[in-house]
Formats: C-alpha cells, structure tokens, sequence
C-alpha cells in the first residue's frame, strides 16, 4: 500500500464525538475543545466536524459555542445532531440547529429550498475538493398511534415513549439520502457520511442500516467508490472496519469513557481535576481544582485523563490515513466493562485503507 503524505492529501479533517460538554456535569471543559481545534489547526485541516453529542446544554454554555463556532483559528465547524442535544429546556431544534456549524449560509440543508429555515431540519451536506460531507440525523422514531415519524423533543435524550425504531433517518431523509448520494456519484463526488448511530450493521447501529447499506451499495455500483466511508459516535466505544470497500468508523468519545448508573463513588473526594466556571456570558470567572465527585454525573462516568480525537487523511489516489489518539483512564479508576468489551478504552485507533479512487 502507498503511504500518504500528509502535505500531500486532497482533503484532511479532524473528527471527534461525544463531547458531552455541561459546566458541572461531566469532565469536559472548554479546555477540550481547544485541544481539539488546535489539533485541527496544527494538522492543517480543512474542517473539524463531530458525530453529535457534543453538549448538554447549549443555551446554558455559551463558552463552548464560542470556542467551537467562534474558534480564534477561524476553522470551518460542523457536526450532527446526537441523542443529547435536546436534553435540557429549552433547547430546541429551533435554537440548536444554527450551532451545528459555523457555515450555516454556505451548505446544503435538507429543507425544501436547500437553506436553514426554521432549525427543525437539521440535516445537509457540503461539496469540498471533490468530495461531499453528507451529515445526517439519526434522531427520528416512529409513533405507532399517531402513525408518524417524528423527531426527539425538546427536554429528551431518545425517543418518546412508546415509539419505536429509535435512532432512524425516518423515509424522508432516507430519500434525501439517496439523493443527494445519487446526485454525487453522477457528479462522481466522493461522499463521507456522518452520523450519529452507525449504519454499519458489524457494531450497535440504527434501524435504517439496512436500508442505508442499500442505498450505499447502489450508488457505489452506479459510479465505484461514491460512497468511502461512514462515520458515527453514540456508543463510546472505538472501532474501525471495512466493509464492501467502505471504511466505518465508530469514533470513541472526547472524555466520557464508560457510562455506568451507580449508587456509590468510584473516584475519591481527592481525586480533582482543573475547573473553571463561567458566567452567563461565557466569560470565565474562576478557576480551581475541583473533586471528581462534585461532578452531577461523576458516580455515574468513569473518564478519559484527556481528550480524544482523530487526523483524517484521504490522499489524491483515494487512500485514507486514521491518525487516532491514546489516554488512560483517570487516576487509573477502570470501569469493569472495560475488562471484558475490549472496544471500551481510552483510545482512538490509527488505521490506514487504499480505496482505490481513481
């Protein structure tokens, strides 16, 4: 196999998932996301985006939407919705949707006039060098009494109850979907899809994976390689396959590592981590170490000593390059599913395929 150059590269982005980010609730910090965007930076990336998940609150963190959108290194953001978006009132649709990137004006929406209307269509795609970022949301489910697809609400973290199908396209992105993949292999783009549930069917994965894998399947036989990868988050887990010439990749989260509900402390009231607290303007106002056990979801969360993304390379003739990263759990407190799910660390693998674009 060649090895890519990295100087060499038509296109390079920085990916990560599940940041999680909330003052007090998990580990995350503002700290995190410069980390990454300077990764981004130093990389020479074209764009960061992420596979959702990336806050908890969105109205009540305008620190992170100032570090990610307003980024001093003036990169192009994106990301997807995740399951968590919406989890706190009064974060709506309507006012998360324009969060997910800071080029609102210049991509695709899925929306009848292809712009961002009122937020509650929150997936598009942009064209780059030749290829096209197709990002999805995976947030739909299906009402058996109403007999309607509808989206996650506002004050939830899944479907509403007595839904079924949670985490699906829904049939009308899925036709979207196939369209606009479609519309790129006649244009013979090359297409990465993000999302946050996989499609890929080897690990957890939505629904509509079926269905999605077919719609892959046939663009790809109409015009080879339209479709070359398929990313997604959600399972805080770390896994990288091939499948019909498609690289899936499963990103693990920034710090979030393992997610267990529990009823006593694992981490000590020693055991702190720098904090820094903000006002209702983002501003910081104070800085201090603080106990892992202060945190709403410390009992619940075993974390990441540091922040997890990855370096995506794709070179001129179609080979792509996974730069992952390495932690260690903190304070070297190992949450027990780790031992036996081998996909649970505090990692994000490298990885490197020929796709054998032409």
């Amino acid at each position: 196999m060649e090895k890519i150059d990295k100087n060499n590269c038509a296109l390079k982005f920085t990916v990560f998932a599940d940041m999680h980010y909330r003052e007090g609730m998990y580990i995350a910090s503002i700290e995190d996301i410069d980390d990454i965007l300077s990764r981004g930076h130093n990389n020479a990336s074209d764009f960061v985006i992420h596979c959702g998940d990336l806050c908890n609150d969105y109205n009540g963190s305008p620190e992170l939407i100032n570090a990610y959108i307003n980024n001093k290194y003036a990169l192009p953001v994106y990301g997807v919705y995740g399951n968590h978006e919406l989890e706190r009132q009064p974060n709506s649709m309507e006012a998360v949707t324009p969060y997910l990137t800071n080029r609102t004006d210049s991509v695709v929406w899925g929306t009848h006039n292809k712009i961002l209307t009122d937020g509650l269509v929150a997936y598009y795609y942009f064209d780059i060098k030749g290829f096209r970022i197709i990002c999805t949301d995976t947030n739909y489910s299906y009402n058996p009494k109403a007999e309607e697809w509808v989206h996650n609400e506002t004050g939830s973290w899944g479907a509403p109850a007595g839904n079924l199908y949670e985490n699906s396209l829904g049939p009308i992105q899925l036709k979207w979907l196939e369209e606009t993949l479609f519309d790129a292999a006649n244009k013979k783009l090359k297409c990465i899809v993000v999302s946050h549930a996989s499609f890929s069917k080897i690990w957890d994965s939505s629904p509509d994976s079926d269905t999605v894998l077919k719609i892959f399947d046939a663009a790809n036989k109409q015009t080879p390689q339209t479709v070359i990868m398929s990313i997604n988050g959600h399972y805080h887990t770390n896994h990288i396959a091939l499948k019909n010439n498609i690289v899936f990749f499963d990103v693990n989260t920034v710090r979030n590592g393992d997610w267990l509900p529990a009823k006593s402390h694992h981490y000590t009231p020693d055991q702190k981590f720098d904090f820094t607290e903000y006002d209702d303007n983002g501003t910081a106002v104070k800085k201090y170490m603080r106990s892992l056990t202060e945190l709403t979801q410390g009992m619940n969360t075993y974390f990441f000593s540091s922040p997890l993304s990855a370096n995506v390379s794709i070179s001129k003739n179609g080979n792509i390059k996974i730069e992952g990263t390495r932690s260690e759990w903190i304070y070297g407190v190992v949450p027990e599913a780790s031992l036996t799910e081998k996909s649970i660390i505090p990692e994000i693998s490298d990885f490197e395929h020929s796709a054998d674009i032409s």
